[in-house]
């Protein structure tokens, strides 16, 4: 069965620790969300961006969907990183790594609680990005 790519990017800046889901708050709930998401993968090539005032590729492309589960269990919120939530930049990071992609489909999964505050790509730019490598963004 040949499967899609899908690059799942998720936000890790402070607001996502407010405590207003269930199991614990937001990160927490997002991070339950994808666990399902990727329990239920068996052809797809997955890979997680994560991102706050910049954005960074945590895990490329794979079918390795345990190194996804790991990675994803370690994610918290980082003070290392710029602070904000840069939703262009982490798009483009996202439409970056499947750019070259020869799937038949690619999609990226944008997962974030609050809007673009931060960074040099604003996200409509990054949008029109990812239309012209033929990437679909929820």
């Amino acid at each position: 069965v040949e499967g899609i790519d899908i690059m799942v990017t998720i936000d890790i800046s402070e607001s996502m620790l407010i405590e207003d889901m269930q199991p614990e708050n937001r990160l927490e709930s997002v991070k339950q969300t994808v666990r399902d998401f990727i329990s239920q993968r068996t052809s797809d090539r997955l890979g997680l961006v994560v991102f706050s005032g910049e954005s960074y590729t945590r895990v490329p492309l794979t079918l390795d969907y345990e190194v996804l589960q790991k990675s994803l269990a370690e994610l918290k919120t980082s003070r290392n990183i710029k602070m904000g939530t840069a939703i262009g930049v982490a798009l483009a990071n996202a439409s970056g790594r499947l750019r070259d992609s020869d799937a038949k489909s690619r999609v990226i999964i944008l997962l974030t609680d609050g809007e673009n505050n931060t960074g040099l790509i604003d996200p409509l730019t990054a949008l029109r990005i990812a239309k012209g490598y033929g990437i679909k963004v929820y």
